[in-house]
């Protein structure tokens, strides 16, 4: 009998037969659906030579590899190594605002992170920062010391992104302790490049945008401005730092870098979703407040973080499809495991 497509096949057993690791793919089994086995072969095969049956193969496979891979669990790990770099990370905000800042421009700036972030996140900053500012002497201390455990404590974080993302492609890690450290690094410039830009859009900018449009004296026509064309740069930006995230990370020798990605695309719609309807929902919704007392904010903060690392990890799983269906359009036997060579 001839097997459909979007069939899994497995092979017979010949004896005994052994568990596969958690979260590493049987080898005898096929990923479906295979559309792509169907279609005419394309020697370097792009975005717009794959079909409409293409693409909603890939979406189907990715969700049900991000089920088998359990990429909640991951999310969850990451989440948990992301939080633990947060208080290194405000020792060098406070550092820098005890150096140069000012009660008047604390109340500013939190008064606009809580337009994009809830209340209960803001607290965590909130009396840190101004007991800060009433010393004097604290300032490059922190920062220093902020400094050295951010590094470390962030660049754990991005190797454990790193062992997510090969999760997504079935890959184990080759590249040494260095290699891995320098990739931690370029994958945390994406992910401070995304901070920078949210934060400085979002929070900072109608701090500036009143100020540049108080000094210009068109502070209406300025500050509408601003709002128009901070979602495109903001939305731009998310597109680079996650397309640079989900490069670099999995032990996958990619032939190029794109701006764009489907798996990076989908990553930050997602992302910017899952962050607007999980602030709205604590907003109006939520009582954490009640529930759990002071510790509402960290709460709040872990599940926004787990959020965000789903949606990541989903993203690096549409690209692995992705990359498997054109491994498929070229005549490669991707079926069972992608072909893409590791990083040496």
């Amino acid at each position: 009998m001839k097997l459909l497509p979007w069939r899994r096949t497995r092979s017979a057993p010949s004896g005994p037969q052994v568990r596969a690791e958690p979260g590493l793919r049987d080898e005898d089994v096929e990923v479906t659906p295979l559309p792509e086995r169907r279609e005419p072969r394309v020697e370097e095969p792009g975005p717009r030579d794959l079909s409409k049956r293409d693409y909603l193969a890939i979406v189907i496979r990715a969700a049900k590899e991000a089920r088998d891979d359990e990429i909640q669990d991951i999310a969850a790990a990451l989440a948990y190594y992301a939080f633990l770099a947060i208080p290194s990370v405000l020792l060098v905000s406070v550092g820098l605002f005890s150096l140069a800042g000012d009660p008047n421009t604390v109340e500013t700036i939190l008064r606009n992170l809580g337009k994009v972030a809830p209340a209960e996140a803001v607290d965590l900053v909130s009396e840190s920062l101004h007991r800060v500012i009433e010393s004097e002497r604290s300032g490059l201390i922190l920062i220093v010391l902020g400094a050295a455990l951010a590094l470390w404590t962030a660049t754990g974080a991005m190797n454990a992104l790193m062992r997510g993302l090969n999760r997504a492609y079935d890959r184990g890690e080759t590249r040494g302790f260095f290699k891995q450290r320098l990739t931690a690094l370029g994958m945390l410039a994406c992910m401070l490049l995304a901070a920078a830009l949210t934060f400085g859009l979002l929070v900072l900018g109608p701090v500036l945008s009143d100020w540049i449009g108080g000094l210009l004296g068109l502070e209406t026509i300025f500050k509408w401005i601003w709002w128009t064309l901070q979602w495109p740069v903001l939305v731009l930006g998310l597109l680079f730092a996650f397309a640079g995230l989900l490069y670099l990370g999995p032990n996958v020798d990619h032939p190029r870098w794109h701006f764009i990605t489907l798996g990076s695309a989908l990553a930050v719609v997602v992302w910017l979703i899952v962050s607007g309807g999980f602030a709205l929902y604590v907003s109006l919704f939520g009582s954490y407040n009640k529930t759990w007392g002071t510790l509402a904010a960290v709460i709040i903060m872990l599940t926004w973080l787990w959020l965000s690392s789903l949606a990541i990890l989903f993203g690096a799983e549409i690209n692995s499809e992705a990359e498997r269906s054109r491994e498929l359009r070229r005549g490669e036997p991707a079926e069972k495991e992608i072909q893409a060579p590791a990083k040496a």
